[in-house]
């Protein structure tokens, strides 16, 4: 396979289960060679201008940051406060640089309210932002993610996914793997397809739905309103492009109308 990610980009890994997805996220974040052991490891994956394989995975997390499927596992503070500066404290900052960064990571991923609350007792999507957090105050330059939203309920799921919008306006490099695309789709610069170990396809969000069997065949999900359109599609109502939003879904099929009545 050969693929760039371009700086500041929101980048979206999808396929089918056990299609190679997370291996491949893997793989670009340095943790395959250095945390995984791997039978055989061929090719060459660059970071900011760094090899991975001849690259120190210290030094790979100056510049990455990864988030896992379940964030009981990145979480070992008392508090959100300690979970966020446990990184900092490692580097020996003063108290008065991190408990700036600290509020300004806490603002960040809304969790100010709860900066002195047992992650424990917050919901499903806390608790992932408070990962996120604890990543964040490390200031990587990317930021890998693993289904961060696959345990948790649509609300969670939503605080996760505008909390990575936000950081995409920051200029953050975000990659993902998620199946719960509904809300950021639209947000989505480009689209990495995998399956059987292959990367099948890399574009843009509308490219990759535009073609209605490619869905079928990936068995991947869709934003609604792309089904939608395609349904339309089928029954001869042709809209000009792909929707990713209901709004847009509505201008464009408002324009079909009026094309059709004049």
């Amino acid at each position: 396979m050969n693929l760039s990610v371009d700086e500041g980009s929101l980048t979206l890994i999808t396929g089918p289960s056990s299609s190679g997805k997370t291996t491949l996220l893997y793989a670009l974040s340095g943790v395959i060679p250095h945390c995984v052991d791997v039978e055989s490891y061929e090719g060459s994956v660059e970071i900011r201008g760094k090899t991975v394989s001849e690259t120190s995975f210290p030094e790979l997390v100056s510049e990455i940051g990864i988030v896992l499927q379940n964030p009981t596992s990145q979480i070992f503070g008392m508090t959100v406060e300690e979970d966020i500066v446990f990184g900092l404290e490692n580097l020996c900052l003063e108290r008065r640089d991190m408990e700036r960064i600290l509020e300004e990571t806490l603002g960040l991923v809304g969790l100010r309210e709860h900066r002195f609350d047992d992650p424990n007792s917050l919901s499903g999507g806390e608790r992932q932002r408070t990962v996120i957090g604890s990543i964040l105050a490390m200031n990587p330059k990317i930021l890998f993610l693993d289904e961060p939203t696959s345990n948790l309920d649509p609300v969670g799921a939503r605080e996760v996914l505008r909390t990575l919008y936000r950081l995409k306006e920051m200029g953050k490099t975000i990659i993902l793997v998620e199946r719960k695309i509904e809300h950021i789709a639209p947000f989505v610069d480009d689209i990495i397809a995998v399956d059987q170990g292959r990367v099948v396809f890399q574009g843009s969000p509308r490219e990759f739905y535009s073609d209605p069997e490619r869905i079928r065949r990936l068995g991947v999900n869709a934003p609604q309103v792309v089904l939608l359109a395609h349904r339309l599609r089928e029954r001869g109502i042709h809209l000009e492009g792909v929707p990713l939003t209901l709004e847009e879904f509505r201008e464009l099929y408002l324009k079909y109308r009026r094309s059709v009545m004049s």
